[in-house]
């Protein structure tokens, strides 16, 4: 005997265009034989997928960041910090294709940064010229003159006055080598700014009656955290029923009929998430638990 109490069981009855707003989903209650002759015990239930897309913001500091005011004349970050973020929310039925909404994949992860690694900084300190030792105020104040002769070269290249030969593909390969070289000398005053983007999925079951679920915490400091922390804005999803189950176009029979079946039918409802007091995504799902008990003759078929 085979047990299912899923999305997976579903018998739909489409009318017209198949969206969750306008489908019939219905799936049997109770026992049943499948076509491959198998007992089968449904239960049907519904679980929406909260996906949440988070951006986490990494500030590394520079080695030279307390320089910058004084060499660059713009300030640096001189504390070392990472701030998350909801980017943004998708909701979906889980386990069912027929109505997963646009979901984002689990491994998706992205990540930038000014240059090259995440967390190291390039090697470009100055050239000792001599055996004296060089102090890091010192190897700032080289850095940043660095910085300035950059900027002149990209003039110079710019306007002509670095000499006739450098033009088209060359001029932009010349002018995008130095901007490289540039970015190497900026991050050790500026420091570096990674985004890494993620996604964390979080299923809800859905509980009759039941019409709103505090799904996660989003903490600044921390990421996504359980729903029973006490730091970050709650993730909050609300469930609206829209009580067109009671409407749905199906062929209803007497339930003392021999021959009728015992299905549930989906409530086409309006699930909205939250983060904090902010609606964030909204999405109408076919929920089981907010739906009707409903008789047909036969067995139910898609």
């Amino acid at each position: 005997m085979k047990r299912i109490i899923s999305f997976m069981s579903l018998a739909v009855l489409t009318c017209g265009v198949a969206t969750a707003q306008n489908t019939v989903y219905k799936a049997i209650v109770g026992p049943y034989v499948d076509a491959t002759g198998s007992v089968v015990v449904s239960d049907p239930s519904t679980s929406v997928a909260v996906d949440l897309v988070i951006e986490k913001e990494q500030t590394i500091v520079g080695p030279y960041a307390r320089y910058a005011q004084k060499f660059l004349n713009m300030r640096g970050s001189l504390v070392d910090k990472t701030v998350y973020a909801v980017r943004e929310v998708k909701l979906s039925v889980a386990g069912s294709d027929d109505v997963m909404a646009a979901e984002v994949p689990a491994d998706k992860v992205d990540e930038t940064s000014y240059l090259g690694s995440a967390t190291e900084f390039a090697k470009v300190l100055p050239d000792r010229m001599s055996s004296m030792a060089q102090s890091e105020e010192e190897a700032a104040a080289q850095a940043a003159q660095a910085i300035f002769s950059i900027r002149k070269h990209r003039m110079d290249l710019i306007t002509g006055e670095a000499g006739e030969n450098v033009f088209g593909a060359g001029l932009k390969d010349a002018l995008a080598a130095l901007d490289a070289k540039e970015q190497e000398f900026l991050e050790l005053f500026f420091g570096k700014r990674v985004v890494t983007t993620s996604v964390k999925r979080v299923v809800v079951p859905m509980t009759e009656g039941v019409q709103s679920y505090a799904v996660a915490r989003v903490s600044a400091s921390a990421g996504v955290v359980g729903a029973d922390a006490k730091d970050g804005d709650v993730v909050t999803l609300e469930v609206a029923p829209s009580g067109k189950s009671r409407l749905s176009s199906i062929v209803e029979t007497d339930p003392k009929n021999k021959a009728a079946i015992k299905v549930r039918v989906a409530d086409p409802s309006t699930c909205t998430v939250k983060v904090g007091d902010k609606a964030v995504a909204s999405a109408v799902l076919p929920i089981f638990e907010m739906g009707r008990t409903a008789y047909v003759m036969g067995p139910a078929s898609r």
